[in-house]
């Protein structure tokens, strides 16, 4: 009985300090699974805050510095940013034209700064946009606007991720006001649209309105892609239903006579950014899609419809087992490139089998390299790693082709196929591009696409007529030269046994005359 009561008193103590220590233990989810809550939660947040550490090894700015002047100079009379480039280590930062959302606006307000080039569109330029929307021509109310403002405050900080600002209600509605109508009024310049209704000529002949809409107009018409690289920054974002708010609010007066949506405006103002749309072609997104900002909208356009979803059957899918080799191995393996016929558009590789299952094709789209490509690349995989429920489109892509491009060989296949088209930089410089963007999607899923598209290759290239046909060629044909001999050699061993046959033949039945 002593035994057993010694025993139960060693239980109830071990229970208890069971109990303790687990009492002490954070049921918080552990930053990387967190990204699990967010693939069926439809209000998790969308806008996140750049990451210091990837700041530092990405691309610090998409143009070079501007020379420091002061707010008064950024008028019409400053020259256009020629070159944007995203050279790593060069100095700077991300946003050049305008900088909006809580995440950018101390970066706004402190535009006269000495420490750092000031921004185009300051502080005081969004005060005087906003100005020029309220007046009687437009008829934008403040008030109302701030008012509707601090209603949804909630719903607005929903959209960014928790904590990562500080902000009163009343100043985060002011941050909405200037900011939501200075990108409403990027986009009715930007706008493609804009060729068929010539609205901002209108205005530019109105003598009331000319010469301020000159004015606050000058910054983003001079830097027109720069202003479509700023707007597309994961952290410099604002929530799409307030764009949507002040364009129902301006839709019979600034937006008089345009009849498309605030979407297939939006939309439109990217047209020009590489890479192009989609297989969604001209289409916009379905009403009930939610668009949660101009990055998310972008996306959405740019990866190939219905593909690379992620659910909760895809956490659990790892690297495969047999990755895509490089391109020079495809080429080895009687495997060709191919380029997509759908255009520039679409980010879809595609695995495809011809000649009765001997020879295979990838098929590429093109890619169209810009000063500006690795920083966008960089930020829509950010967005997709951080937000589940959009898919891993673009991830899926740059995974195969870090995978393709592994060396200056590889680029140079690849070039020759047209699949590196209208790209300034070297065979090196593209493939350190990708191999650099492997930061941002270390610990990525692989969806079920992107896995049925390495097990494609490998059962390919396991199958025994392609290791049948492959030993013929490596036996028979090694080498270009050799190849080159070979089939010269088989060329005139036919024309001289032609030759013998004709000689014989003649020779018993002679020509009479």
């Amino acid at each position: 009985m002593q035994v057993l009561g010694r025993q139960e008193s060693w239980m109830e103590k071990l229970k208890l300090k069971i109990d303790q220590e687990a009492d002490g233990v954070s049921l918080s989810i552990p930053p990387y699974f967190r990204r699990f809550d967010r693939i069926n939660n439809r209000e998790c947040p969308s806008i996140f805050m750049w990451p210091r550490r990837q700041v530092a090894d990405a691309v610090a700015a998409v143009a070079a510095p501007m020379p420091m002047t002061t707010a008064a100079q950024t008028s019409s009379s400053q020259q256009p940013l020629d070159h944007i480039h995203t050279s790593r280590g060069s100095t700077g930062r991300n946003v050049i034209v305008a900088a909006v959302g809580p995440y950018n606006h101390h970066q706004s307000e402190s535009a006269t700064s000495s420490e750092s080039a000031p921004l185009l569109i300051t502080y005081a330029k969004k005060c005087a946009i906003v100005k020029f929307l309220s007046r009687r021509e437009f008829g934008l109310d403040t008030v109302a606007f701030l008012g509707w403002a601090l209603t949804n405050d909630a719903r607005v900080r929903q959209c960014y991720e928790r904590e990562s600002f500080t902000m009163s209600p009343e100043k985060l509605a002011e941050v909405l006001l200037l900011d939501g109508c200075l990108v409403l009024f990027a986009v009715f310049l930007l706008r493609s649209s804009v060729r068929e209704d010539r609205r901002p000529a209108e205005l530019g002949r109105d003598a009331q309105l000319r010469e301020e809409f000159f004015y606050l107009s000058a910054d983003i018409s001079l830097h027109m892609k720069q202003t479509r690289v700023d707007l597309l920054l994961l952290g410099n974002q604002i929530p799409f239903f307030v764009l949507a708010k002040l364009h129902s609010l301006l839709s019979q007066t600034l937006f008089s006579g345009i009849n498309h949506s605030i979407k297939k405006l939006a939309l439109s103002c990217f047209d020009d950014i590489r890479p192009g749309r989609s297989g969604n072609g001209n289409a916009v997104p379905p009403p009930r899609f939610q668009v949660h900002h101009l990055l998310h909208l972008f996306h959405w356009s740019r990866v190939p419809p219905g593909k690379h979803a992620v659910d909760t059957s895809t956490i659990l899918l790892h690297e495969p087992e047999s990755n895509l080799p490089c391109a020079t191995w495809f080429e080895d393996s009687l495997t060709s490139f191919s380029k997509h016929a759908a255009g520039p558009g679409t980010l879809d590789i595609v695995f495809q089998k011809r000649m009765l299952g001997v020879r295979g094709v990838l098929r590429v789209p093109a890619l169209h390299i810009h000063g500006y490509s690795e920083l966008l690349f960089r930020n829509l995989v950010a967005f997709e790693q951080r937000h589940l429920r959009c898919g891993l489109g673009v991830t899926a892509y740059c995974i195969c082709m870090a995978r393709l491009l592994q060396g200056e060989a590889d680029a140079k296949l690849l070039r020759n196929c047209g699949i590196l088209a209208h790209t300034r930089e070297t065979d090196k410089e593209v493939v350190d591009l990708f191999r650099g963007l492997a930061d941002e999607y270390r610990d990525t899923f692989y969806s079920s696409d992107l896995l049925g598209l390495c097990e494609d290759v490998a059962a390919h290239h396991r199958s025994a007529a392609s290791r049948a046909v492959k030993w013929v060629v490596l036996q028979c044909f090694p080498r270009q030269t050799v190849t080159f001999f070979v089939i010269l050699g088989a060329l005139i061993s036919i024309a001289t046994l032609v030759n013998t046959v004709y000689s014989v033949y003649r020779f018993y039945h002679p020509v009479k005359h």
